[in-house]
Parts: structure tokens; sequence; C-alpha cells
């Protein structure tokens, strides 16, 4: 083999990339020449060379592409974080300042009653800015109101007009002793027959015939 072509092809050869006739020729040739045995032999070293600082260049690239992208993560994972903390405060937020109910203090409920004629109106009122009372009312005798429970909740903007400003439950009295039911029954009232009001830490107790006769 010419010993130019030999050099020609030492590049393939150290790759890989010539035929095994090609390279039986080669390994023959080189038996034969010590100065392209030499020639071979720097040229791997060259390339081994060029091969391991290609390599540690690919590798320094992986390594800060790694880098970026762990960054990158890191960000986008605080990123959500805060974004998913921010709603959860926001969402308890919104529940503790408008959806949910207590039961009313009394200091905070102003309560008035208005007869007017045979008909006796307790009116209960909340005195907090922007909050308003919403009972549950009990029959538990089946004949009139005689339970409720006061709650307190703020304002939003779903609150409906008619909450905002009072709420009033209505008694209609025949005479002091004798309650009208809606039914538009008679109900003859005894010492017995009251209205509990539940509060926060107490329970108001009005007894229908008082209530026919006095303020609170």
């Amino acid at each position: 083999m010419d010993h130019h072509v030999f050099k020609d092809l030492v590049p393939s050869y150290l790759e890989h990339l010539t035929s095994e006739e090609t390279n039986k020729q080669m390994d023959v040739h080189m038996e034969q020449c010590k100065d392209c045995r030499e020639y071979v032999h720097d040229m791997r070293e060259e390339w081994m060379s060029e091969h391991v600082h290609v390599q540690a260049k690919e590798d320094r690239n992986v390594d800060y592409f790694k880098k970026v992208r762990s960054k990158n993560r890191k960000k986008i994972f605080t990123i959500v974080a805060s974004l998913l903390s921010l709603f959860l405060i926001l969402i308890i937020g919104y529940y503790l300042l408008f959806v949910r109910m207590w039961i009313a203090d009394e200091s905070d409920v102003q309560t008035t009653i208005q007869k007017q004629g045979r008909t006796v109106t307790l009116t209960f009122t909340s005195k907090q800015d922007n909050h308003f009372l919403l009972p549950r009312k009990e029959q538990l005798n089946q004949d009139y109101i005689d339970w409720m429970i006061i709650y307190e909740k703020r304002q939003d903007f779903s609150t409906p007009e008619s909450l905002k400003d009072e709420i009033n439950i209505t008694y209609t009295f025949l005479d002091k002793n004798t309650l009208l039911l809606d039914n538009g029954k008679e109900k003859k009232l005894t010492a017995d027959d009251k209205i509990s009001i539940q509060y926060k830490d107490h329970t108001k107790e009005l007894s229908l015939i008082d209530l026919y006769h006095s303020d609170l």
C-alpha cells in the first residue's frame, strides 16, 4: 500500500470507518513500515486527546443544561406553590369574611318590640356595619315559632337586599291570652308558652303573655 494512500486512510481507520479488507492491508503495511506505525500511533493519541476534550465539553454542556433545567423547575415550583398558597389564603379569607356564619352575640344585636293593634313584631337588627342577621326558626309545637337561633354573617355581593336591613318575627293576638295561629286557629296561652332566642352565650326566654304587654 502506498504511504500517501495509507496516511489518507488513517483518520477513517481510527474512526472505524474503513472496510475489513482495507484494515487488513493497513495492518500489513504498519508491520512493514515503522514510520507509518508511528504516524498511526501519534494520530491515535491526538485523536484520543481531541475526543476526550470534545466529550468533556459535551459533558459540561449537558451539566449546564441540567442546572438550567433544575433552576427553571425550582422557579416554576416556587411560582406554582406561591400561587396556590395565595389562592388558598384568598379562599380561606373569603370563607371567614363572607361565607362563614356564626351565632350572634346578644350585645351585637338590637332587639325591639313594636305593637300595632293586635300584632306584635319582634325586630332584630345587627349593630355591626356590613353584617346582617339570619334567624333559624323552629316550630317545635307546630303551632307557632317558639325557638330562634340568631346567626350573624358578613355582607357580600351575593347578599339579598332583603337581608341587609332587619329581620321581623310577627305574632298576632286576639287578646292578651289568645294567639291567632297562621292556620286561622286560636290558641289559649299559658305561662308555659314561651319564645326561646338563642344567642352565642345564652338563651333568652320571652313569655308570649308578657310579650303582649311589655317591651324588651
